[in-house]
């Protein structure tokens, strides 16, 4: 009995070897915040996971004119960002974009953000060994929330 264990063990050692050995990433939850007349700009959320060491080396998409890469920090108060040209990803870990270190911006945005659009998105990313891969996805737009005024009257506010 205890040999069909130990051969288990193995078959699924080899099983997750070949899946770790691919260079598989996982991109989910891509979304964005339906936009208003005017804005020029979008925060694209999303976490990405590799399976191998990597980096993120280019964002675009054909929806704006440049997505910038920034990391985040706060300054005095409030929150500044630094445009990076690439950012790391360890092994085996979530990079969550938009929640509070990372943020994924497209900027010259070329038309407004609708609720229920997909917006197409091509993540590139670089390996120890020089090798790319490009991962097009799609990021569902969502509505914009109402909001509250955090002054003297607490009136709800609709940024449409």
């Amino acid at each position: 009995m205890k040999w069909w264990k130990f051969a288990g063990a193995i078959l699924l050692g080899a099983a997750t070897n070949a899946w770790a050995g691919s260079g598989d990433v996982l991109v989910n939850n891509a979304w964005l915040r339906e936009s208003v007349p005017g804005q020029d700009t979008a925060s694209l959320q999303l976490n990405l996971t590799s399976i191998k060491p990597a980096r993120l080396v280019a964002v675009n998409s054909p929806l704006s004119a440049a997505v910038k890469i920034q990391r985040l920090y706060p300054v005095r108060g409030k929150v500044k960002a630094q445009d990076v040209s690439n950012l790391r990803l360890p092994k085996r870990y979530t990079m969550v974009f938009g929640d509070k270190d990372f943020a994924l911006m497209l900027v010259g945005l070329k038309r407004q953000l609708n609720a229920g659009d997909r917006v197409p998105v091509s993540l590139v990313l670089e390996y120890p060994d020089k090798h790319t891969l490009k991962l097009d996805i799609e990021a569902e737009v969502r509505p914009l929330d109402l909001s509250y005024k955090h002054y003297q009257r607490q009136e709800v506010q609709d940024h449409r």
